[in-house]
């Protein structure tokens, strides 16, 4: 799609890969309910050789080596297996790009948007309009023309940032890319991936018109939940749609809390793709490393943000 760089090359040979990864899987901490449990949670994390130690708060190195490890991971990737994992790392990269933007906006030195771009996979033209961009507009209007899955991108984004701002630009880039991606041929893991994916962000905006009274969301296509049904539920401003939809989803009912459903919501995903990891060709066990690597930063992120938090609101927000 024009936004994430390319390793040129026939990579190293997957069943190599699948072994490497296998044995990363092992260092992923399998047990949070005994680090929540202990007197200092960051402290009784299990020894990893892949993951940054989120000391002193180092909340910037947690997210710096996830993204160290994927990039490892896209670099012993041959071209065709890096197209196959298009779409689950341009929505990661859109995050990244936004992150960027906002530095841009607040004049941050040049030394912190290149420790944000440090490990990027996002290619050097868009690296390149993000040091060098002279405004926000015209840099989005030049990620429009590069990202091709949305042809009216160069022209709508900064009319988008005009009136809606860095959020609501990103939100409608996001948006449009997991709709076309939707709406292509990928492998069939990658394509129930998207599919939830959707399903979890849908889901996300309908619980939070609900609870902030927000004017109606255009949500997602290409999803399991169909679009009316959302509108219906958005309409129903007593929550009992959203949350016949969320018991059907998740298997029980929950609090429609943006807060609550997220860990839920992720943890639910979390699981379909383990069972889809045991399947033969690959492709699963990566998308569960993955998956499970960036479930695993944002709980450490958790923990280093709320030192002060009691465990059960802990708990409460992290994916288990």
């Amino acid at each position: 799609m024009g936004l994430l760089t390319e390793h040129g090359g026939s990579g190293v040979p997957l069943p190599y890969l699948l072994a490497r990864i296998a044995g990363r899987r092992a260092y992923l901490v399998a047990d949070w309910p005994r680090v929540l449990a202990a007197a200092e949670p960051l402290a009784s994390l299990p020894p990893s050789p892949y993951r940054l130690a989120p000391e002193g708060g180092a909340e910037a190195g947690l997210w710096s080596g996830l993204q160290c490890e994927f990039a490892w991971v896209h670099r012993q990737m041959g071209h065709a297996i890096q197209t196959i994992f298009e779409p689950f790392f341009i929505p990661l990269e859109l995050r990244t790009l936004f992150m960027a933007l906002r530095l841009r906006s607040r004049g941050e030195e040049e030394q912190t948007l290149a420790g944000v771009l440090r490990f990027s996979l996002l290619s050097k033209p868009v690296k390149r309009l993000l040091r060098e961009g002279t405004d926000l507009p015209a840099i989005l209007a030049g990620v429009g023309a590069i990202a091709d899955f949305w042809p009216e991108a160069e022209r709508a984004l900064p009319e988008i940032l005009q009136k809606q701002g860095l959020a609501g630009a990103e939100e409608r880039l996001a948006n449009a890319c997991l709709e076309h991606t939707a709406l292509s041929r990928l492998h069939p893991a990658v394509a129930s991936f998207v599919t939830h994916l959707i399903d979890m962000e849908n889901i996300i905006a309908l619980t939070k018109q609900l609870r902030w009274r927000m004017s109606e969301h255009d949500f997602i296509e290409g999803g399991n939940l169909p679009g009316a049904l959302l509108r219906e539920a958005a309409r129903d401003q007593e929550g009992g749609t959203a949350r016949r939809i969320i018991g059907r989803i998740l298997g029980a009912e929950a609090d429609p809390d943006p807060s609550v459903l997220v860990p839920l919501l992720a943890a639910q995903l979390g699981r379909i793709l383990r069972r889809q990891g045991r399947k033969p060709g690959g492709v699963g066990l990566i998308l569960d490393y993955f998956w499970r690597r960036l479930t695993e930063t944002r709980n450490l992120s958790l923990l280093l943000h709320g030192a002060d938090l009691d465990r059960w609101t802990l708990e409460r927000e992290m994916v288990l």
